[in-house]
């Protein structure tokens, strides 16, 4: 099994939960890195930010890793639920800024965001 390097502190759950899955998934398959990007169709760099949390995967993407797994049918399912809850968790977090976000007050810079 491989030596994963500690995810990002202040992760969000549902993102945290889901990598560490997809990292389990490549550990099941015994894959490397480039034997997954051949594989899949996605480069060992992409899956090395995938599995570091560093940008989120496509759907397509997870589902080539779950059928190099060997996941079922109702996994998969689980599987598609835990990566829209983890892609919803990440667009909420990095939204970009928009007009309606903006205090023309300040110069045009965005508004605080109300805590928690």
């Amino acid at each position: 099994m491989a030596r994963w390097r500690p995810l990002p502190d202040g992760l969000p759950p549902e993102v945290r939960r889901f990598v560490e899955r997809l990292r389990l998934l490549k550990d099941r398959t015994g894959l490397s890195l480039t034997a997954l990007a051949a594989k899949s169709g996605y480069s060992a760099s992409s899956w090395y930010r995938y599995l570091g949390a560093a940008s989120p995967p496509p759907w397509e993407a997870v589902a080539a890793l779950a059928r190099a797994a060997g996941l079922r049918d109702d996994d998969l399912a689980r599987l598609r639920v835990m990566w829209e809850a983890a892609r919803e968790t990440s667009r909420t977090i990095h939204r970009p800024a928009t007009a309606a976000d903006t205090d023309t007050d300040t110069g045009g810079s965005p508004a605080p965001s109300a805590p928690g």
